[in-house]
């Protein structure tokens, strides 16, 4: 399904959108009140020189926001100014047709007129979906594994799970992004061309459960495979999605600190892959 022609992404900076956020965080994670970030504390954000864009099921009253992106202004490195992206959410029924993409060029546009080039947001690194969104659709980068990065969350997506997450960066001016916004393809491949150092094997329920990785294999792109969908597997095992959780811990920290990037998701079938390449992140976001 298309969308309407009135969707509108906009702005937000006043207590019913911040309400309306407040509604969105509930309903797309399930969210207590708890976990919710308040509609005082958005307002602190957005009056601070950060970002809260919704996205509008319309214009003039009776519209509804169904979906958002609230971003915070920091530092990267210590030194680089950025905007952080603390939450990306989109309403069930409104998701897969363009809403979230929309929202992330929206950011992007009011980051830029700040003066700011560089935004940043963290993601599960066993999500494939949001994997391919992030690295392929947009062009953004991977350096930096986060165990346990959030501590123990009790939403319904994320309890039971350690809160693993990668550090994804987003230069908003690199070639490499605006060849991925222009509709650029990632590196292209048929499985077996690239090595795969972890090994999987597929489960008489049909998933795949890991079965070890190889720390010696150092070649200049490298396969790491992941769930392909992370949240039916955790519905159907959670102890599974443990054991994928601890295999990716090892084996991703480790090729990142030897200096490999996480550059783009690669899938073949019903299998998902990560892409490490050993590149430095300048010559990676200097492609065309």
């Amino acid at each position: 399904m298309e969308l309407r022609d009135e969707l509108v992404v906009e702005p937000v900076r006043d207590w019913p959108g911040y309400r309306a956020c407040e509604r969105l965080q509930q309903e797309v994670w399930g969210f207590t009140d708890l976990a919710v970030i308040p509609d005082h504390l958005i307002h602190m954000v957005v009056h601070a020189g950060g970002l809260l864009l919704g996205a509008f099921d319309g214009i003039g009253p009776g519209r509804e926001m169904i979906g958002f992106t609230l971003s915070v202004v920091g530092l990267l490195d210590g030194h680089t100014l950025r905007h952080h992206s603390l939450m990306a959410a989109v309403r069930p029924g409104w998701q897969d047709r363009g809403v979230g993409y929309k929202l992330k060029a929206a950011q992007r546009d009011h980051v830029l007129a700040q003066g700011i080039r560089v935004i940043t947001w963290t993601f599960d690194p066993l999500e494939s979906r949001n994997a391919h969104f992030n690295l392929n659709k947009l062009g953004g980068v991977v350096a930096h594994y986060l165990p346990r990065f959030f501590g123990e969350l009790r939403d319904r997506r994320n309890r039971g799970l350690d809160t693993d997450r990668f550090l994804l960066r987003w230069h908003l001016e690199s070639p490499r992004v605006q060849r991925a916004l222009s509709g650029g393809k990632p590196l292209d491949f048929a499985l077996g061309e690239a090595e795969t150092i972890n090994r999987t094997q597929r489960l008489p329920s049909g998933v795949r459960a890991p079965a070890g990785f190889r720390p010696e294999v150092h070649r200049p792109i490298l396969l790491f495979e992941i769930p392909a969908d992370l949240q039916a597997l955790r519905s159907a095992d959670l102890e599974l999605a443990r054991a994928w959780r601890i295999e990716a811990r090892r084996a991703l920290t480790s090729y990142l600190d030897a200096g490999y990037l996480v550059t783009s998701l690669f899938r073949q079938g019903d299998r998902s892959f990560l892409v490490l390449e050993r590149a430095s992140l300048d010559e990676v976001l200097a492609r065309r």
